[in-house]
């Protein structure tokens, strides 16, 4: 948005994904002066683009679980606090088991739901069919709802972060690609770019799937890669609206309605026809990462067809009308970086949300602003987000990935 970098700002942050947007208008809000976010392409253009949009409380950690809380107070109110318009449309996530051991992996966390102070309702074969009519039940053995769940518009919601940022004085810098950190000793000093370099008091890393490349120029391993997942749209769908974002727990197929059309998110495919819901296994090393073409494989619209028909009727004659790709940022636990560098002043990490980066982005900007400015978070403990616990073998957390 600006022309002329600066030669010092007193906080870097690089990336302009919804993270780094909402970050950098949570450090406006907090008084912070001289503030740039660096953008190597356009606001948005790499996973916040194409991402589902869903924002929702089950999941069975507790720190993920208080994150959604925190989140979804902001997202309830993100006009008031923002000045711009999103809507989260609480509609639910409705997860439906077709086997009983699933029907046991949804009722697992229900105790922690409660302990919260968070409604979470196992549902019947009619309790599912009075939410979504029509959908076949007959192959289910149950479900579990939470109707403060529901959805949103990653994009709308970025550009009312950037927005409000820039009012309040951060200085954007997009087409703007970070070539590496600049390191004295144990301090960062500076972001190298095209352009020159940008002085910093201290850096924050919003850089997705692409952080470790850029944390390694600093001497910072980053266990953050790149895992291609695929989206796909109808054509104009009146039937459905307003149903819950709908789950097949065992498959990961999801379902759920946007702007007059269903939107569609999907596993990968094995070669031989088998469901991946996630990677089986991090990679072997984070020295070459594989980012693979942003191609919707051909597989995945027949399959997508069939199992939309499979389990609702009104899909029999879907129209996929559009589709994409983008990178999840994932870690060898599904759960994001957040946090400090510890042998490197000034160096802040917020990615590798694993899918779970616009839902908590207003919990994990306040969070990761109160660390940069207060020494550490005060409102949510997030030290279990340490980059720390990949070094330690520290394993606090349940890995999934829906």
């Amino acid at each position: 948005m600006s022309d002329a970098l600066p030669r010092h700002a007193s906080t870097v942050v690089v990336g302009g994904g919804i993270v780094g947007a909402a970050t950098a208008f949570f450090l406006a809000d907090r008084g912070e002066r001289d503030v740039v976010l660096l953008e190597r392409d356009g606001l948005g253009s790499g996973t916040t683009k194409g991402g589902l949009g869903g924002i929702r409380h089950q999941f069975v950690d507790e720190l993920d679980v208080r994150l959604s809380l925190m989140a979804t107070e902001f997202w309830r109110e993100f006009s008031s606090f923002t000045g711009s318009a999103h809507d989260f449309e609480e509609r639910g996530y409705l997860f439906i088991a077709e086997t009983a051991e699933g029907l046991a992996q949804l009722k697992e966390p229900l105790p922690l739901y409660e302990r919260l102070g968070l409604t979470v309702e196992m549902l019947d074969r009619q309790d599912i069919e009075d939410l979504v009519p029509g959908i076949r039940t007959d192959d289910l053995a149950g479900g579990r709802i939470c109707a403060r769940d529901g959805y949103g518009d990653p994009l709308a919601a970025l550009a009312g972060f950037a927005a409000g940022a820039v009012l309040a004085g951060v200085r954007i810098f997009e087409g703007t690609p970070v070539q590496g950190l600049v390191r004295a000793g144990g301090r960062v000093t500076a972001v190298r770019t095209m352009k020159g370099d940008l002085h910093a008091d201290r850096v924050l890393l919003a850089t997705g799937c692409w952080t470790t490349p850029i944390a390694a120029t600093a001497g910072v391993a980053v266990p953050i890669w790149p895992y291609r997942r695929s989206i796909m749209e109808s054509g104009p769908f009146p039937s459905l609206a307003g149903i819950p974002m709908v789950i097949e727990w065992e498959s990961g197929f999801h379902f759920r309605p946007t702007d007059g059309r269903q939107r569609f998110a999907m596993p990968n495919l094995t070669t031989d026809g088998g469901v991946e819901k996630g990677p089986g296994a991090p990679p072997a090393t984070f020295d070459a990462l594989d980012f693979a073409p942003l191609e919707v494989p051909p597989s995945l619209e027949p399959w997508v067809k069939a199992r939309a028909a499979r389990r609702h009727p009104a899909f029999a004659d879907l129209r996929i009308a559009s589709s994409w790709s983008c990178y999840y940022e994932m870690t060898p636990d599904d759960h994001p970086i957040v946090g400090r560098v510890p042998e490197v002043d000034g160096l802040y990490v917020a990615a590798g949300f694993s899918g779970h980066g616009f839902m908590h982005a207003p919990a994990t900007a306040q969070l990761i602003v109160e660390e940069m400015l207060d020494g550490r978070s005060t409102t949510l403990d997030i030290s279990d987000l340490s980059l720390e616990r990949f070094r330690t073998g520290r394993r606090p957390f349940t890995a999934t990935v829906l």
